[in-house]
This record gives structure tokens, C-alpha cells and sequence, in this order.
């Protein structure tokens, strides 16, 4: 499935291993055959996606649906989020898997310390199911300069090779932990992408943390609003070797009313 991308600094011989060995996981599109299902269980007023539908579907999606908090709970609490309407496609395309059940339940899959906390790919039976009938799509990119990667954003992953256009997954999401963020790095960022923070951003990111390399490069759609806790306690679970937690970590997702 699609696995999003982990750059670090450090040394530039460190960084290019630590790349090399984050495309590995990112490339790592292995699919369980889907699961057979006929036509006739796939409800008819639900439109299989595809890349080339997915806009007009999720378009008329955000015209209908404006639920702007969604609740993650997990064993170790709960987690809200709101999502931002000037993001449509990403926050419909997220408020519709919450309808459809694909998230109740979904898993973490991936959790790296001061990094992230990542789920949505899910290879149990029921996702496979759900992701068959839903539709295999990807998303255009909708990146806006005011929603970044601090502590607490809301983004979804998406593969790196053979995407120039930075699509996004339509299934697999993540929650930014974040660490602080030097001023250095910041003017190293800055001068590597072209790009220019704002006093403002640069403030927010030394005194929240985040992960602002990601900027640019993957959807931010939404904000946690509650349950910081939670996310701490999830992102220092155990993991094995490929950042897999060792202990399943169920997420169910509801339409906050």
C-alpha cells in the first residue's frame, strides 16, 4: 500500500541512507489479491471511484457534506479532528470513507517517534473488501501555503515514483507528532525548495513542532483539535523494525455531531 515519505536532517551521508531506505518503504505497493465480491452487493447510488471520476463524485460530496469534525477512538482515548473546507476533494474524500465504514475500524500501521502516526492501509479482509467496492483512486494534490505540517495536522500519505503531480492516497492518512523545529532548519528548507515561511509559520513550527519538510510534498486537510494525549501515547507504542506497531492499534472514525 501507499506509504508516505520520511526525510530527516542530519549529515548529508545520513540523509541520503535514511532516503534510500524510506523509498524502500514507500515503494512498497504489495496488494493482497481483492477480495471477490459480485456487482450486485455494490450499492448502485455509490459510484465506483476512479482517478478519473473521483473529482466530480467528491466535488458534489463536499456540496452535500460539511460535517467538520471527525473522532478517532482509540483504546487509549479519543482523538478529534476538524477538517478544512478549503481542502474539498481531501476533506470529502475523507468525510465519505468515514460514511462508508472504511474507517470503523482501520489500524496504525506505521509510527515513527517525533515524527508521525499513520493508518488507513489496512490488509484484514474487511478494508479489502471496502476498498474493492469503494473504488482505486488517487487525489490531486490541494497544497495551500496557510495549512502546514505542524503538530497535529491531518494529511494523507502518497507514493513518490511515477507521481510528478503529487497525488495523494485516497485511503491512507496520517497524524504529524512533530518535534520542534530549529531556525536553522527552517532557512536550510527554505533555500532547498524555494519556498518562504512566513515569521508568523516560523514561530509556530520552533514553539509546536512539526515535520515542515513534508510541506509541499503531501495534502494537509485538517487539524487535531483535542486529544494531544493521545496521539503522544500512540506514537511511543512499540514498533518492529519496519515501524509497524506490535500490538494492533484499532482506530474507529465517526461524524462528530
Amino acid at each position: 500500500m501507499v506509504v508516505m515519505v520520511l526525510v530527516l536532517f542530519g549529515c548529508a551521508e545520513a540523509e541520503e541512507m535514511e532516503v534510500a531506505n524510506e523509498q524502500d518503504l514507500l515503494d512498497s505497493t504489495a496488494v493482497a489479491s481483492p477480495i471477490e465480491v459480485s456487482e450486485a452487493d455494490q450499492p448502485e447510488f455509490y459510484a465506483s471511484l476512479t482517478n478519473e471520476n473521483c473529482t466530480s463524485f467528491l466535488t458534489d460530496w463536499h456540496t452535500e457534506h460539511r460535517d467538520p469534525y471527525i473522532r478517532m477512538t482509540t483504546d487509549w482515548g479519543d482523538i478529534v479532528v476538524e477538517l478544512f473546507d478549503d481542502v474539498p476533494l481531501h476533506s470529502a474524500n475523507f468525510r465519505y470513507k468515514v460514511h462508508r465504514g472504511y474507517y470503523a475500524p482501520t489500524e496504525m500501521v506505521r509510527i515513527v517517534p517525533e515524527f508521525v502516526v499513520q493508518g488507513g492501509n489496512s490488509e484484514e479482509d474487511l478494508a479489502q473488501e471496502l476498498r474493492w467496492l469503494i473504488g482505486k483512486h488517487t487525489l490531486p494534490a490541494e497544497f495551500r501555503e496557510d495549512h502546514l505540517h505542524y503538530r497535529g495536522a491531518l494529511a494523507m500519505g502518497r507514493t513518490y515514483q511515477g507521481n510528478p503531480e503529487k497525488r495523494s492516497s485516497s485511503y491512507d492518512f496520517y497524524l504529524v507528532v512533530g518535534r520542534q523545529v530549529s531556525s536553522v532548519e527552517l532557512v536550510q528548507l527554505e533555500k532547498e525548495k524555494g519556498r518562504s515561511y512566513t515569521a508568523a509559520q516560523k514561530a509556530r513550527y520552533k514553539k509546536e513542532g512539526g515535520a515542515p519538510h513534508l510541506d509541499g510534498e503531501h495534502t494537509v486537510f485538517g487539524r487535531m483539535v483535542s486529544g494531544w494525549e493521545v496521539l503522544d501515547a500512540l506514537a511511543a507504542l512499540p514498533t518492529d523494525n519496519s515501524d509497524w506497531p506490535i500490538q494492533r492499534v484499532e482506530v474507529r472514525m465517526a461524524l462528530e455531531p
